[in-house]
C-alpha cells in the first residue's frame, strides 16, 4: 500500500515533523540571499544559480502556510481562525515597526530629529502594522546600496490577502472540498496567463490592477498557498514518495538553469515548478529532520525573517569598507547578520511571540498538545478524514 501524506500525519499523530526544520532553513536561505541583494551584488546573485532563491523560498514558505493552516481552518470558526493569524503575526510585526521607527531610525538618521519625527514618512511607517507597505524613514540607510528600512516586509500584505482568501473559503465550505479548490486554483492560474498575453490591450490602470493580483511576483505567492491547501485537502491522496520528491528536485535544478531572473514574474512557468516546489516542501515538512537544541525551544524563524533585513543595513552603515567587498563582503555580512537575526529573533520570541501565544490555548490545537506551546503555530495538524466536496 503506497504511503500518502496522511499516513505520515496519522503515525506521527498529526504532528508534521520536519516543519520546524523547514521554516527555519528558508529563513536563513532568505538572510543569505538578502546579503547579496542588500550590499550590491544583485547582478552577481541575479545572473548566478543564486537567483533561484528568489523564485523558490518565499513561496515555499507560503506552501507551508496553506498547508498548515488548512487544518485549523477546517476546525476553527472564521473569529478564531483569524485571532488565531493575528495573535501569530501582529505582535512581532508591530514591535519590528516601533522599534525601527522610534530607536533604530533617530539613532542612524543624520537628518535632524526635530524633521525625522516631523515627517510624514515617519508617521506612514506606522502603516506597515496593518499591512500598508512603506519602505522608508527620514534619511535612514540613505548612503547604503539599498535605502529601504526593511525590504522583506514586502510579503506582509500577500499574507493578509492569502488570509482573507482562506477566510472566503471557510465562509462558503470550499476548504472542505479540494475538487473546488482546485477550481479554484486553476481559474487563479488561467486568470495569470490571459492577463499577462492579452492585459496590454486594456487601460493601462485595469491592466496594473490585473497583473498585480495574477502576474506578480505577489500572484506566485498566492498560487503557491492555494497548492499548499490542496495538498493538504489531498493528503490522503498524494503520494509520500522519494521518487516524486527526485522528480520534484530536477524540476527545481532545470529551471535553475533554463529559467532567469525575469521569469519570477513569467506565469506559465509557474504551473510546473511552482508544485513542485511545493511537493519538496510537504515532503520535507513531513519527514524527521534532527535540528540543534536551541530550535527546540522556539519557533524562531519568523523572527529571523520579520528582523533580519534592519540589521543587515545597519551594519553595512557601521562597515561599508567591509560589507559592501564585492561578493566576500556579503558573506561576511550574512554571518555576522544571521547572529543578530537570531539573537533578535530569540529575544523576540521569548518576551513578545510566545506570551501572546499562549492566549490561543482555548482553541489551538497546538497549544492543547503542547501545552504553552513552544512552537506555538499551527504546524500539527489534527488527522481527519478527506472531507467530500
Amino acid at each position: 500500500m503506497q504511503k500518502t501524506f496522511g499516513h505520515v500525519l496519522a503515525a506521527h499523530k498529526g504532528l508534521g515533523p520536519g516543519f520546524d526544520f523547514l521554516r527555519i532553513a528558508l529563513a536563513f536561505t532568505i538572510v543569505f540571499s538578502h546579503s547579496f541583494l542588500l550590499t550590491g551584488n544583485d547582478e552577481f546573485f541575479r545572473s548566478s544559480p543564486l537567483w533561484f532563491a528568489e523564485y523558490a523560498l518565499v513561496p515555499m514558505f507560503f506552501a507551508l502556510s496553506g498547508f498548515l493552516i488548512a487544518g485549523s481552518a477546517q476546525r476553527l470558526s472564521l473569529k478564531n481562525f483569524l485571532l488565531n493569524r493575528g495573535l501569530r503575526i501582529v505582535p512581532a510585526l508591530a514591535v519590528d515597526i516601533v522599534v525601527c521607527a522610534l530607536i533604530i531610525g533617530p539613532l542612524v538618521t543624520p537628518v535632524a530629529l526635530s524633521y525625522y519625527f516631523g515627517s510624514a514618512d515617519f508617521f506612514k511607517y506606522f502603516l506597515n502594522i496593518v499591512g500598508w507597505i512603506h519602505y522608508s524613514l527620514p534619511g535612514v540607510f540613505e548612503n547604503n546600496p539599498t535605502h529601504r528600512v526593511n525590504g522583506a516586509l514586502w510579503t506582509v500584505p500577500w499574507e493578509i490577502f492569502c488570509y482573507i482568501i482562506m477566510s472566503g473559503l471557510m465562509i462558503t465550505s470550499i476548504v472542505k472540498s479540494w475538487q473546488k479548490t482546485a477550481a479554484l486554483t486553476a481559474a487563479f492560474i488561467v486568470m495569470g496567463i490571459v492577463v499577462q498575453l492579452y492585459g496590454h490591450h486594456l487601460p493601462y490602470r485595469v491592466n496594473l490592477v490585473l497583473s498585480t493580483f495574477f502576474v506578480s511576483r505577489g500572484a506566485q505567492l498566492v498560487f503557491a498557498f492555494l497548492l499548499g491547501i490542496l495538498a493538504y485537502q489531498l493528503r490522503e491522496v498524494i503520494p509520500h514518495s522519494r521518487v516524486l520528491l527526485a522528480i520534484s528536485a530536477v524540476i527545481a535544478i532545470a529551471a535553475i538553469f533554463v529559467l532567469s531572473s525575469p521569469s519570477i514574474e513569467t506565469v506559465p512557468n509557474r504551473i510546473i515548478v511552482i508544485p513542485a516546489l511545493v511537493y519538496i516542501t510537504v515532503f520535507i515538512g513531513l519527514t524527521p529532520v534532527p535540528l540543534p537544541s536551541v530550535f527546540h525551544k522556539g519557533d524562531y524563524s519568523y523572527g529571523v525573517y520579520l528582523y533580519h533585513d534592519p540589521f543587515l543595513q545597519i551594519l553595512i552603515g557601521l562597515a561599508p569598507g567591509i560589507f559592501l567587498a564585492p561578493k566576500v563582503g556579503a558573506l561576511a555580512l550574512y554571518a555576522i547578520g544571521i547572529c543578530a537575526a537570531m539573537t533578535v529573533a530569540v529575544i523576540s520570541w521569548h518576551m513578545i511571540e510566545k506570551p501572546i501565544l499562549g492566549m490561543r490555548k482555548k482553541f489551538s490545537f497546538v497549544a492543547k498538545a503542547r501545552g504553552v506551546d513552544e512552537n506555538a503555530d499551527t504546524t500539527i495538524l489534527p488527522v481527519e478524514k478527506p472531507a467530500k466536496a
